[in-house]
Formats: structure tokens, sequence, C-alpha cells
């Protein structure tokens, strides 16, 4: 009877039935641990290109910032390029160079000098190319002040077509008091005035250099201390060319 509960297919067929299932849930296990990873994968994967879309968008923004930049920064270098240009040719019209230079350093040191501008222009025109030029007349004429005016305070040149006045600060003596006389350390002030109304001052300190022009003559005249009280006047008549 015991050997009646012994059943070996039945037996069998257990064991296969349990390989059978055993095998099925593993292979469910791992196609649900599949499933899972796919998953996670696929989340991963989205993540990631998430990140990497905003990294192309932050790149693309950048990279149209910097195009802007790139764009200003040449825009700017051609502008720097045209003020460079016209500077030099400004500095090339302006800047003197060679002989130019070195009389321009020689005014200025004399004008530094306490030259006086007038007197220097004086002459520098009579630098000027050879012309035809005669000595003129030498007069004088006592200079008024605030303490006296009185006769003898003009002289005329020219056939009395030019009119030469003038006027200076009195002196004063060591016990301080004023004199009629023009003190000659002082400036003064000498008006020419032509009869067709061209009008003149030379103002300074004597001696003093004026030019007018009446006509086709030119006329220079040079303005020194004479005696007491007295300014010398003296022309010379120039024709132009």
């Amino acid at each position: 009877m015991g050997l009646g509960l012994y059943d070996p297919e039945r037996r069998y067929r257990r064991r296969v039935w349990g390989t059978i299932i055993r095998v099925f849930f593993s292979i469910t296990v791992l196609l649900v641990a599949a499933g899972f990873a796919y998953q996670i994968g696929v989340e991963r994967t989205k993540g990631q290109i998430a990140t990497l879309q905003g990294q192309v968008t932050s790149l693309s923004q950048a990279k149209s910032g910097l195009e802007q930049e790139r764009i200003q920064l040449q825009a700017a270098a051609q502008t720097a390029q045209i003020q460079y240009r016209e500077l030099m040719a400004r500095f090339e019209r302006e800047v003197p160079t060679g002989t130019y230079r070195e009389l321009a350093d020689k005014v200025s040191q004399r004008l530094h000098d306490g030259l006086d501008p007038q007197r220097l222009a004086f002459y520098i025109d009579q630098a000027a190319p050879p012309r035809d030029c005669k000595a003129g007349e030498s007069k004088r004429f006592i200079l008024p002040t605030q303490n006296a005016v009185g006769s003898n305070g003009s002289v005329a040149f020219a056939n009395n077509t030019i009119a030469v006045t003038g006027r200076g600060e009195g002196t004063v003596d060591d016990a301080g008091k004023a004199q009629a006389w023009y003190d000659p350390a002082k400036s003064v002030t000498v008006n020419f005035r032509g009869i067709d109304g061209k009008q003149a001052t030379a103002t300074g300190v004597l001696p003093l250099f004026q030019t007018m022009v009446v006509g086709e003559k030119e006329y220079r005249f040079s303005l020194v201390e004479a005696e007491r009280s007295f300014v010398r006047v003296t022309s010379e008549v120039c024709a132009f060319p």
C-alpha cells in the first residue's frame, strides 16, 4: 500500500511545473526590473535632454549677445580709425614741422620773453620780400596826459591824409607830485586816422610800430620817445608791387 502512494510521474510533473513557475517568476521579475530600469532611463534621458536644450538656449543667447557685441566693437573700431585719420590730417595741417616749427618755437619764445605781439608782427612784416619802400617824414608831437592838454598834440603825414594823435600817463616826481609830461615807462596809446576813415591804434610801452594802407601805398610808422613830453614818429612809404 505504501508503494501505491508513491507516484514518480506525479512528482516529476510537480517538479517540472515548479521549475516552469520559478522560471516564469524570474522572467517576470526580470521584465518588471527591466521596465523600471527603462522607465528610469527614459526619465533620466528626458532630464538630460531638457538640460541640454536649456544649455543650447543659453548658448544661443550668448552667441547672439556676442554677435551684437562684435558688431558694436567693429563699428567702434571703424569710428576710431576715422577719428584717427581725421586727427592725423588735422595734426599735419595745424602743427608746424621743419622750418615752420623752428619759426613757431622762436616766435613763442619771444612772446614768452615779453616781446609785444604788435612789435613782433611789425618785424615779421618788415621781413617781407623786397618792396619799393622809401624813407618818409619824421615829426614829433606832445603826447597829452590827464594832467596836461595843450598845443602841438598831433601831427599829419602823407600830405595831411593821415593824422596822428595820442595819450599817455602823467609822470610823478620823487615827492609824489603829478607832472605835465607823460611817463615813458608806462603804456601809451597812439591813434592813426586816415582821410578815408580808416583807423589804427598802437598801444604799449615805446617804441611802438604801426602800419596803414591809404590808397595804393602802405605807410609804416615807428614811434619812439623824444625830448620830454614829445613822441617822435617816423614814416616809411611802400608802394604795392
